[in-house]
């Protein structure tokens, strides 16, 4: 069944269509007329000239040979010459100014010529389409006519064609000329429009996956607008779908400490009296308030992170001195694990950065490496120069990540093994927020796997020009 929904699209079409097509057409028939009657200004007209020596020796020899015959017919005559020499006889009667031509209406323009003028020596006349060369008077059937040669031009004009076509004809031509044209640039203007507004409506019923793919490739405006329309879209549906996913992923990790918050709250009012066990429990629910906490704050930053990329303070600072206030931050956590964290710089760091949200991104980064890695290693940050860029990487000495799950590390809540966070005390975000903090700087931060164990994270970011 056919809904007012259904139909809409198909209205819209037509609607807009239609409204394109009769602009154009009531634009480019005013354009026609104006040209029409411009050019009626300078329309061609007949030109006189020195008459032409073939057609004048023609006539002459034509004019002896009809000298003194009697009784002749004028169309016979007519038929006989344009058989014989492929040329147009055309004869006038000076007594009552009667032109015989060939019955076809363009010969009109000729005909009015001829009964306006006198043409008392012979001259050749240039029609545009045809020429004409006039000869003296010579008596036919007792009476006195002029001959006249005409000769189509081999190089007329297209105008002078269509001016030969009837009026109703040329009308007809104008306006299937003009029709086809205004319908063929309507239906270029209208596909795309239809096409974006399909898409969008699409778009609005939660079908993030479409695309104009067929108009995309034009290199016209058109082109720009589906290719911008496309990349709406693809970054819409990207957002959308990270949204659902931090959503989907924050309501699983909240499930567990709640869980955990509610069986330690029961197992507190079960053991009222008993306060050793009371306190017990009551230390548990302190250890998962501040671990919801935690997860809320870090949830909080990553979503500011990732919308507002330009809410950040940008100042001149050097990165070797912050590194290292970052280091001496990171080593109470490592000391307590028997893990030195060694810093190695030679070079000078110049950058335009906002040093909170860098320094907790490089931290984030550190405290990860220290959590995996064993007890009594070392976690190294080296520090140095690449390509007018400026590299940070941290390294440990863990059991690494699976190849697979690299480009995953980044991801919100993201777990190598099932429970290696909740054991470290980490909400799963850190790297996240690291990876929204270096990309909101210009830069890039990737992972990969040491040989023959361990992680090391690389932090890119652009010199200070």
């Amino acid at each position: 069944m056919v809904t007012l929904t259904d139909r809409q699209p198909n209205r819209f079409s037509l609607g807009i269509s239609l409204k394109l097509f009769f602009a154009f057409w009531l634009v480019i028939l005013t354009s026609v007329l104006v040209s029409y009657l411009v050019t009626m200004q300078f329309r061609h007209s007949p030109t006189q000239e020195q008459a032409d020596t073939e057609q004048l020796a023609l006539l002459n020899l034509y004019r002896q040979q009809l000298a003194g015959q009697q009784q002749l017919k004028l169309n016979a005559l007519q038929k006989e010459f344009f058989h014989t020499h492929q040329q147009y006889l055309l004869i006038k009667k000076i007594r009552n100014n009667n032109i015989y031509t060939p019955r076809r209406r363009y010969w009109s323009e000729v005909r009015d010529y001829l009964k306006k003028h006198s043409l008392d020596n012979p001259v050749s006349i240039d029609f545009d389409f045809v020429k004409v060369t006039s000869s003296q008077t010579i008596t036919i059937n007792g009476e006195p006519m002029q001959l006249f040669i005409a000769s189509k031009l081999h190089h007329k004009r297209i105008v002078s064609w269509v001016n030969q076509l009837p009026i109703a004809i040329r009308i007809f031509m104008l306006l299937a000329v003009s029709f086809l044209c205004c319908w063929l640039l309507a239906k270029s203007f209208t596909n795309p429009l239809i096409a974006i507004q399909k898409a969008s409506k699409n778009i609005g019923e939660g079908k993030l996956s479409t695309r104009i793919t067929r108009f995309a490739q034009r290199s016209d405006e058109f082109g720009a607008l589906a290719r911008s329309f496309n990349n709406m879209a693809e970054q819409l549906e990207s957002n959308i779908t990270a949204h659902q996913r931090l959503l989907a992923d924050v309501s699983h990790e909240l499930r567990s400490p709640l869980t955990r918050l509610q069986l330690a709250v029961a197992l507190a009012e079960k053991n009222i009296g008993n306060d050793s066990e009371q306190q017990k429990h009551l230390r548990r629910c302190e250890t998962e308030v501040e671990r919801l906490d935690e997860m809320i704050a870090d949830v909080l930053t990553l979503s500011r992170l990732e919308h507002n990329q330009n809410a950040f303070t940008a100042d001149d600072i050097d990165l070797n001195t912050l590194v290292e206030q970052v280091i001496d931050d990171c080593q109470y956590f490592a000391s307590s694990k028997k893990v030195t964290i060694e810093l190695i710089s030679t070079v000078n760091c110049p950058l335009l950065a906002d040093s909170k949200l860098l320094a907790s991104a490089i931290s984030n980064v550190i405290n990860n490496a220290v959590k995996y890695s064993p007890s009594g290693q070392v976690v190294t940050v080296e520090l140095n120069n690449h390509n007018e860029k400026i590299l940070l990487s941290v390294a440990d000495t863990g059991s690494g990540v699976p190849v697979d799950m690299l480009e995953k590390l980044f991801s919100p809540f993201f777990r190598v093994a099932d429970g290696r966070e909740r054991r470290s005390g980490g909400t799963g975000l850190g790297l996240a927020i690291a990876q929204q903090a270096i990309l909101l700087h210009q830069g890039s931060i990737v992972a990969h796997n040491r040989q023959p164990n361990g992680l090391k994270v690389t932090i890119t970011l652009p010199c200070k020009h």
